[in-house]
């Protein structure tokens, strides 16, 4: 499913997009630009290779932009230009962990200044804005890559600029810069979502850490966060450092999948004896936690939680093929995102692997009997370590009676949390870490079943709009107000009090009002001039520009309500209206730009084309040709001009919205429209497997494997029962 929302984004998009102003070609840009992109390669503690990024020159005087994890904390590390000549690194200028931030002086041989990129203002750039970004992907230099600004957003708690763009480890720290070549961000990382999405950070946050330099000389640089060599041994890569009693391992690891441990040198006791040590992941999507019976190279057991699962896995080798997943299981005592303590118990035929001090996993595997034992880390998440000790016993001290007590009346609803008193708030600090984590493991549990809870609310109050949905298509006959209530009702996806009376009356009201202008002889051009002045004269009715991707300008209750709107959701309006006053307009689908068509009665002017985005202005031909090649590329088809069914508007509706949740990647949103797609086209394929994905990653499992277990009972052509049997597996498992 790591592709769900970004294949959804391709199949899900807007009527019309809003191009950036360009100033340079993608040549002239790249010319300008990678004089000024700058490499960085970080080294190991033998001087290895450990890894390549970018960075790039904001002051001639010597200044290079990059992020934080490039230059790895403690770790010598060289620039060199785009054409390889090298640059002195005299100090860190400043640096912010927390905003993953760099500022690099260095020197040029001979004194010769440096060709510094402009910074664009410290404002988010618009959605749709061109850009390019520079930088070493996958360790091939130069490399460039052209996409648009899908969104600014909040990531983590910051403020990051979403990419529709591949990004790729070693792009990190390079620049993202508009058309003009004003830098806009810094690539940051890519999506754990899709390969084709990725984050840049705001050019803003570079700014300010500029002005708050924290310098600090090369030489003490690599002193900074060094682990003790006494006391560990790390082996394939990764920086691993020490503060204190705490343990972090930043980057990728050289081994297969990002693998790297970290071994204790601490003498191993004789069986049974425990190993544990308490971990955090700052992303789920990767795994960290016990190394134990190593061989000190690929041979070795882990225990670690994995996409919120606990594993545990005997690695025979170098590769994924020698590697056997024992157990992989769910466990509600996991907290993801929090300390969690993982303890093993090793004996001479059983191996029990614990999370929180319960018992996750039992196995009798025997394959490694003896080695060292330690910490290992897997993919791209950046861990921390604490706690870690090795014992004959180290089960966390048990809740007292008292504590216990006081839990038992909690889960009776006997007491409040506020009504917890000192004595009690004493005892349960005798505990802390334990109590603390069972609180929290408490909290959770009540914010998920919350979260279904109001889940399950808004399905209910959106079941009865699907039903009314589902009847207004159930046959093909033309029904007059059909395409209307289907709008109305897509609305109410959203907004379950619209009254949708009340907006059949504000048409009939504003019809009425038209035709009161209208002599009784009037003809169809008198009535489509009447039509114009009163919603665009009269009543103001616009294309909605500013915020083009608004959900309301796709909801034709706000677009009645705001007087502004898509192009498709405005030819409703006029549709409606038109036909209330005796016209026969139908809608026109064009790619990218949607419009309507006045068919006039026999012995009347040829058929009109209207853009009713553009304040009703007349359309030829030929500007439906230059339409069609401006935003598709191609030659216009007969098919592009043909009339467009009920079914076919409020799908292409359906597909607006869904284009700007999956842009935000708003999951709720998402499943919303792809009901109300289902209830118009029950026997659409990609949406009920789209539906199915959704299901699966918000909990609703059993709907989820419903979806699939619809299609495979249903003898439709050209469906791949494997994929779909694969697909119900991962909802299962999920």
């Amino acid at each position: 499913m790591k592709s769900l929302v970004a294949a959804l984004l391709c199949v899900f998009v807007l009527d019309a997009t809003s191009p950036a102003e360009e100033t340079l070609s993608l040549k002239e840009l790249i010319s300008k630009v990678r004089p000024s992109v700058v490499t960085i390669r970080v080294q190991g503690r033998d001087g290895e290779n450990l890894g390549i990024g970018t960075g790039f020159i904001i002051d001639e005087q010597g200044l290079v932009a990059t992020n934080f994890h490039v230059i790895n904390e403690g770790r010598r590390f060289s620039v060199e230009t785009f054409d390889g000549d090298k640059l002195k690194v005299l100090a860190v200028e400043a640096s912010d962990r927390t905003s993953d931030l760099a500022l690099i002086r260095v020197a040029f041989p001979g004194g010769i200044d440096l060709p510094a990129l402009p910074l664009a203002k410290a404002v988010d750039p618009e959605q749709g804005t061109r850009v390019a970004a520079f930088g070493n992907p996958l360790g091939f230099k130069d490399s460039v890559v052209d996409g648009i600004v899908s969104a600014v957003r909040e990531v983590q708690g910051r403020s990051m600029i979403q990419l529709a763009m591949p990004i790729e480890p070693g792009n990190s720290g390079g620049p993202l810069v508009d058309r003009s070549g004003r830098v806009l961000g810094i690539i940051n990382m890519k999506s754990a979502i899709d390969d084709n999405l990725g984050f840049a950070i705001p050019i803003g946050q570079l700014v300010s850490l500029r002005q708050s330099p924290n310098p600090v000389s090369i030489d003490r640089w690599v002193r900074l966060g060094k682990i003790n060599s006494q006391t560990w041994s790390p082996i394939m890569g990764a920086n691993w450092q020490q503060r204190g009693g705490l343990l972090s391992a930043r980057g990728m690891g050289k081994g297969f999948g990002g693998r790297s441990l970290c071994l204790a040198k601490q003498k191993v006791p004789r069986l049974p004896f425990e190993v544990a040590v308490s971990v955090k992941l700052d992303d789920e999507s990767g795994a960290a936690g016990l190394a134990f019976y190593s061989d000190g190279d690929n041979k070795h057991y882990g225990f670690y939680p994995s996409n919120g699962q606990l594993r545990l896995t005997c690695f025979k080798g170098p590769s994924v093929y020698s590697w056997e997943i024992l157990q992989d299981v769910p466990s509600d005592h996991y907290l993801p995102q929090q300390w969690n303590r993982l303890r093993v118990r090793l004996d001479v035929d059983s191996i029990e692997c614990y999370v929180n001090d319960h018992l996750v996993i039992t196995s009798t595997d025997s394959q490694l009997t003896d080695g060292s034992v330690g910490l290992a880390k897997f993919r791209n998440t950046n861990p921390d370590f604490r706690g870690f000790a090795i014992g004959q016993d180290l089960k966390a001290n048990p809740l007292s009676k008292a504590t216990r007590d006081w839990f038992s009346k909690l889960d009776q609803r006997d007491l409040l949390p506020s009504e917890i008193s000192d004595d009690e708030l004493a005892e349960l600090g005798k505990s802390s870490e334990t109590a603390a984590r069972e609180l929290i493991r408490r909290a959770a549990q009540l914010e998920k079943e919350t979260k279904q809870l109001r889940q399950l609310a808004d399905e209910v109050k959106r079941a009865k709009v699907l039903a009314k949905l589902t009847r207004l298509f159930a046959d093909d006959e033309v029904k007059g107000d059909r395409l209307l209530d289907a709008t109305l009702l897509v609305a109410g996806l959203d907004n379950s009090e619209i009254d949708i009376n009340h907006y059949h009356q504000r048409i009939d009201t504003m019809a009425s009002e038209i035709r009161e202008t209208l002599d009784d002889d009037a003809d169809s051009d008198a009535k489509i001039t009447a039509l114009n002045s009163y919603l665009f004269l009269q009543n103001g009715f616009h294309g909605g520009r500013s915020e083009y991707y608004h959900p309301a300008n796709s909801h034709l209750n706000r677009v009645i309500d705001d007087r502004e709107g898509l192009p498709i959701t405005l030819s409703i309006l006029y549709m409606e209206l038109g036909r209330r006053i005796g016209l026969t307009i139908k809608g026109v689908g064009l790619p990218g730009h949607f419009v309507v068509r006045h068919e006039p009665v026999d012995g009347e002017a040829n058929q009109q084309l209207i853009d009713v985005y553009e304040g009703g202005k007349l359309m030829s031909l030929d500007d439906a040709r230059l339409r069609v090649m401006q935003h598709a590329g191609r030659r216009v088809q007969a098919s592009d001009l043909e009339s467009q069914s009920d079914q076919q508007i409020v799908n292409r509706v359906l597909s607006n919205l869904m284009g700007i949740a999956t842009r935000s990647e708003d999951l709720e949103s998402m499943l919303r429209y792809l009901d109300a797609s289902l209830a118009i086209n029950p026997d659409a394929v990609d949406f009920r497997i789209m539906r199915a994905q959704l299901r699966g990653v918000t909990g609703r499992k059993s709907r989820g494997m419903a979806d699939v277990d619809y299609l495979l009972k249903t003898d439709l052509t050209g469906i791949d029962i494997q994929r779909l049997m694969q697909l119900r597996s991962a909802i299962e498992n999920h």
